[in-house]
């Protein structure tokens, strides 16, 4: 189990090479991680992987605990690469009087970034597994990720779900409600179980084709459920 109150201490070094070297320990340790797990995962591992000797770990991250912890912090930095555009213009356009086209425009667009970050699209592949891991063996570290992914996809999502249907933020048949709809995203979740849609449909990788359909089938889908939600307002 990885220590509640671990500290992340992360030098970059100098520019230029110092900064080459750390990023390929942190690519490195992503792939080893998802492998082997933390407890599995030994220093040596880690830095052999990587192409470095044991003590450039150390210098750079200070500890495997802290290797570990900026593993998961850059996983959350590519999330909010891609979130955060979509949650940035949901935030303006809740801050005026937007049509209920264009909120639900807004809500199938983040769906679109979301089921990216479950399709691994801009995220390493071994992300999906190393977060699988993280998440049985309880880690803190994940508090970021968990944080960046409430803060800009399911955040977002309760407002505009709100706003659709005329209620509080608070409401908890909103919060159901959205947590239901991204839901339908999480069943492709790659790597991480044999009982996910993927194996079911004897998809190994996801393509561009099939994520393509799965993000049409989900829009329609989500279309639908809005349309009826909006129907049985008072």
């Amino acid at each position: 189990m990885i220590p509640e109150n671990m500290a992340l201490h992360y030098r970059p070094g100098t520019p230029g090479r110092g900064e080459d070297t750390a990023r390929r320990i942190l690519l490195a340790a992503i792939e080893v991680f998802a492998d082997e797990g933390y407890e599995g995962a030994s220093t040596r591992s880690l830095a052999s992987h990587a192409g470095v000797n044991a003590p450039a770990i150390q210098y750079y991250f200070g500890s495997k605990e802290g290797l570990y912890r900026a593993v998961i912090g850059h996983i959350a930095h590519l999330v909010e690469q891609r979130l955060a555009p979509v949650a940035q213009r949901i935030a303006a356009a809740l801050a005026g009087e937007p049509t209920p086209t264009e909120l639900t425009a807004l809500l199938l667009d983040l769906l679109d970034g979301f089921l990216d970050i479950i399709a691994c699209r801009g995220i390493p592949e071994a992300a999906g597994l190393l977060l699988a891991r993280a998440e049985i063996e309880n880690a803190a570290a994940l508090d970021p990720l968990q944080q960046a992914v409430m803060r800009l996809a399911f955040g977002p999502a309760i407002a505009l779900v709100a706003r659709l249907l005329g209620l509080a933020e608070s409401d908890e048949a909103v919060k159901i409600r959205t947590f239901t709809i991204f839901g339908q995203a999480l069943v492709f979740k790659k790597r991480t179980t044999k009982m996910g849609a993927c194996p079911a449909l004897g998809w190994i990788d996801l393509n561009d084709l099939q994520i393509k359909t799965i993000a049409t089938i989900l829009r329609e889908q989500v279309e639908a459920i809005l349309r009826a939600a909006m129907e049985k307002k008072p």
